[in-house]
């Protein structure tokens, strides 16, 4: 993912960002998937620092968007430990 993410940076106007786990389960909560969400943003931090972003939730909309905040918490979380460890 590093060279991916390297390479096409720079070129990124937006990110929907989204968890999975295997090739079917798509649309997970932030962390709950198999994705390494420090990683990424250690690597967007560098090539894309200032890059928006948005969560995509499956059904996320419920409650009142409970599952997208929540996983906006954790994104804007992880990127803001991301940024000072840069």
């Amino acid at each position: 993912m590093n060279k991916f993410i390297q390479e096409v940076g720079p070129y990124i106007a937006h990110l929907h960002i989204v968890d999975a786990r295997g090739h079917n389960d798509e649309g997970l909560q932030i962390g709950e998937g198999d994705i390494d969400f420090e990683n990424l943003f250690k690597n967007l931090c560098q090539c894309a620092p200032d890059i928006p972003f948005i969560p995509e939730i499956w059904q996320g909309h419920k409650n009142g968007g409970e599952g997208f905040w929540r996983a906006l918490n954790v994104l804007e979380s992880i990127s803001k430990i991301t940024e000072i460890n840069k």
